[in-house]
């Protein structure tokens, strides 16, 4: 038994065989063709009749193998078929270009265009005998993602900042989007797609943001650059410099501290009664103490538009009363001041070490005055004395009374001196406040002078005449 599979081309047998199936002697007629694909089954005596050998070497129908899913433009693809015909003739769609073979069972193609491609490929047997159409393979050539567009969000966030969306215009033929953000930014959701929110983290910076499709086949273009300004908080602010010892109700003092990173303005805080005058929401202001300023803390922290950064150390602030200027008197060299503490003596301007007692024994001939400091805060000078240590003082002391003793701010001085004299009257508080002064009183002999103090409170009050050489203190009563 021969079984032919006339799968690509017909053809009659020669000689014609006779007979029926299984008696080559009937003179029926056999069929003398066939077409393809169609089973002959006959039968023959062997060495009677054969097969024409063309017909012996039948053959299945090819196919053609090579890769069917692929990137445009990625390199160079090999497609074959069963080898052993005389010819082949391959086709290529548009997309792709034979780059090797052609007239083989093998091709090397390089693709170029997208889409459904399709590779054929048509040939004759070994006898010349050809199928009646091309055999054909199925090819998708994938395209790369397309450049990336614009991004768009928020150009300008603080450090810290959570929830940021960006997004981006969907990229053709992308599968996934590949995002790249400022150090210290974190994508926290829609990762691999065209739309994230992002968290900034405390110590994030400015930079840009980008994105680009990719695929199996690759990467696209890469969107411009989206540039993000990061907003760090203000710095802690530093230690403030400035006066800590404030005495009376001064202007123009000046606190300032360092530049602060980060800063574009700065809060101040003050006691209660000193006033900025200039410089607020700068590094350097410049306060007046009222007369209610008390005691406190001065701090300052940076600002911007992000929020506040730490405030500066406390700077402490002592505020206190200028002590009144003391009243110095003298008993012989003994120079003695109204002020109970806080003295410092002096000798024709220069300071005495260790003479902060209320007396004072004079050692050297000339002027004596005292200043008084409390809690950090001098008086002014008082009065000026000439104390004589040494020979003997030739010099009459001049007699001064005054009355009438009490009186109600108004009161009489009389003067006897040997000689031509001009004094200088003083009157102070019982505070040691100078609150009237008369210079160049002329006396020669006898002279009584009025004083009129008026209007002036109830209370005891000194005063002081002093002539350049002698000075005489005297009390008195106001009593209205």
């Amino acid at each position: 038994m021969i079984l032919v599979y006339a799968t690509v081309f017909s053809q009659s047998l020669s000689p014609t065989l006779v007979g029926s199936a299984g008696d080559e002697t009937d003179n029926a007629t056999y069929q003398t063709s066939w077409s393809i694909g169609e089973a002959i089954t006959q039968t023959a005596s062997a060495g009677s009749y054969i097969l024409t050998q063309g017909f012996q070497q039948g053959f299945s129908p090819i196919t053609i193998s090579g890769p069917t899913n692929l990137c445009v433009n990625s390199g160079y693809y090999n497609y074959s078929t069963q080898p052993g015909m005389t010819a082949y003739t391959w086709t290529i769609s548009s997309g792709g270009t034979i780059t090797w073979g052609g007239g083989t069972y093998q091709i090397q193609v390089i693709w170029t265009g997208t889409g459904p491609q399709t590779v054929s490929v048509n040939y004759t047997s070994t006898w010349g005998f050809r199928p009646p159409s091309p055999v054909a393979l199925n090819v998708t050539v994938n395209a790369l993602p397309g450049p990336a567009g614009t991004i768009s969000g928020t150009p300008n966030v603080c450090a810290g900042a959570n929830g940021i969306a960006y997004s981006v215009a969907s990229i053709a033929n992308a599968t996934s989007y590949v995002w790249t953000l400022p150090q210290n930014a974190t994508i926290t959701s829609g990762t691999g797609t065209n739309s994230i929110t992002v968290n900034f983290g405390s110590n994030a910076v400015s930079g840009n943001i980008y994105v680009y499709g990719n695929s199996a086949c690759g990467n696209g273009a890469s969107s411009p650059a989206f540039a993000v300004t990061v907003t760090q908080l203000p710095a802690p602010a530093g230690t403030i410099t400035g006066e800590a010892t404030i005495c009376g109700n001064p202007s123009g003092i000046v606190y300032s501290v360092a530049t602060i990173a980060n800063a574009t303005g700065y809060n101040w805080t003050v006691p209660t009664g000193v006033v900025i005058v200039s410089g607020a929401n700068t590094q350097s202001i410049t306060v007046n103490y009222t007369s209610t300023a008390v005691s406190g803390n001065i701090t300052v922290l940076g600002t911007n538009s992000c929020g506040n950064g730490t405030v500066s150390p406390n700077f402490a602030v002592t505020v206190s009363p200028i002590p009144a200027a003391p009243v110095v008197t003298n008993t012989g060299d003994t120079v003695h001041s109204s002020a109970p503490s806080g003295n410092q003596w002096y000798f024709q301007g220069t300071l005495i070490v260790g003479a902060t007692s209320q007396n004072y024994v004079a050692t050297q001939t000339g002027y004596y005055w005292d200043i008084v400091t409390i809690n950090g805060c001098s008086s002014a000078e008082s009065n000026h004395i000439r104390i004589f240590t040494t020979g003997i003082d030739s010099h009459p002391t001049p007699v001064i009374n005054v009355y009438p003793v009490p009186n109600d701010g108004r009161f009489n001085v009389s003067f006897t001196t040997p000689s031509e004299e001009f004094f200088t009257i003083s009157v102070y508080t019982n505070l040691g406040v100078k609150i009237h002064e008369e210079a160049n009183v002329e006396v020669n002999g006898t002279e009584i002078k009025e004083i009129d103090l008026r209007p002036v409170p109830n209370g005891v009050y000194t005063v002081i005449f002093e002539n350049g050489t002698t000075q005489i203190v005297k009390k008195i009563v106001v009593n209205k």
